[in-house]
């Protein structure tokens, strides 16, 4: 508050100025949706002669549409020669400031980084607000609809795999996503049309336009020769790597001496893990791990996938015959992706 008092002959003028003015803020964050107006007024309060109405004024801005995306990949997915439509995750999120729909573009020839193309590459996305792998019967759609703001979609693309493709190969894949969408004609505020995907993005903004939603890409470059910075793209890629139907192996992953310590003597105790790795599906699937000479075996010590076995001939199949000192597991078939992680114990004698 600034006060002035102003003598002119005879007459004293008091006069008491009080403003408030509010000082518009325009920032970048993605929670402030687009078309929202964003008000400020100032107000001027005073006296002469008594009080006087106060005087307001004030400015409205209306919140630009902001087009941003990421897309995450990095994955890498075992695959076999000759499979068809092998999925491969990749993450979209919409760090724009309001929903839009994202087309999907997958590409397989990506030259001189990897040893073979994957051929028929198609897009299709997670049904499932949490991604549960992909399901053919469900996971249909082929472009993101109506993804809100700071949200993210599961993506996978399915690309076959050429059958003279040799083990130790990989291939890259990437995908590159577009945010579209449809804005009214009249001040170009979003339109959301559930189903449909919308029309491909024009940025508006050279400078700012009062009144109406200017189209703002603050994206950056990605993966792919094709998404560069500004573009209303992103993009990123995975690895097929081409392998057996099934990897084995077997590690000791702990081991406890009588004395509290991890020497290998008599009486040292020994956690083997055998890990088995499907990539293709199996039948007859069977695990026998006979004891080595000079140990015996921890009875009630197995578990598969951590979960706890008895030794007996049972349902939970899986025993330790006694007859030839073996540990056994008995699966039958099962369907790739899968993993069989067996743990036991023995001691040196």
């Amino acid at each position: 508050m600034s006060c002035q008092t102003i003598n002119r002959r005879t007459r004293q003028l008091g006069v008491c100025v009080f403003a408030l003015l509010l000082l518009p803020q325009i920032a970048w964050a993605f929670g402030t949706p687009s078309n929202t107006p964003v008000t400020s007024t100032a107000t001027l309060s005073y006296n002469m002669g008594g009080p006087q109405p106060d005087i307001v004024v004030s400015v409205t801005i209306t919140v630009d549409e902001r087009v941003n995306l990421t897309v995450v990949g990095g994955a890498t997915t075992n695959v076999l020669p000759g499979a068809t439509q092998q999925a491969t995750p990749f993450t979209v999120t919409n760090t724009s400031n309001s929903p839009l729909d994202f087309s999907l573009t997958p590409n397989g020839v990506i030259p001189t980084v990897d040893n073979f193309d994957p051929v028929a590459c198609v897009a299709r996305v997670e049904s499932n607000a949490v991604a549960d792998g992909y399901q053919a019967a469900t996971d249909v759609g082929f472009f993101i609809d109506e993804l809100p703001a700071e949200t993210s979609r599961v993506v996978y693309v399915l690309c076959d795999i050429s059958g003279a493709t040799a083990v130790g190969n990989t291939a890259q894949v990437g995908l590159v996503a577009m945010a579209q969408g449809d804005f009214a004609a009249a001040n170009l505020a979003y339109v959301a049309s559930p189903g449909a995907l919308g029309a491909p993005l024009v940025p508006t903004m050279v400078a700012e336009t009062k009144g109406v939603v200017d189209i703002v890409f603050a994206d950056i470059s990605g993966a792919e020769a094709v998404d560069v910075v500004r573009d209303a793209k992103h993009s990123a890629r995975n690895t097929y790597l081409v392998g057996n139907v099934l990897n084995l192996s077997k590690n000791v992953i702990a081991q406890v001496d009588p004395i509290g310590g991890s020497l290998i003597m008599p009486g040292t105790v020994l956690t083997y893990r055998i890990e088995a790795v499907l990539i293709g599906n199996v039948s007859n699937f069977v695990i026998t791990d006979p004891m080595p000479v000079n140990t015996t075996y921890v009875a009630g010590s197995m578990l598969v996938n951590g979960v706890a076995k008895t030794d007996a001939a049972d349902a939970d199949n899986a025993e330790f015959l006694p007859a030839t000192q073996t540990v056994s597991v008995t699966l039958g078939t099962l369907a790739a992706p899968a993993t069989v992680v067996i743990t036991f114990r023995a001691t040196i004698n």
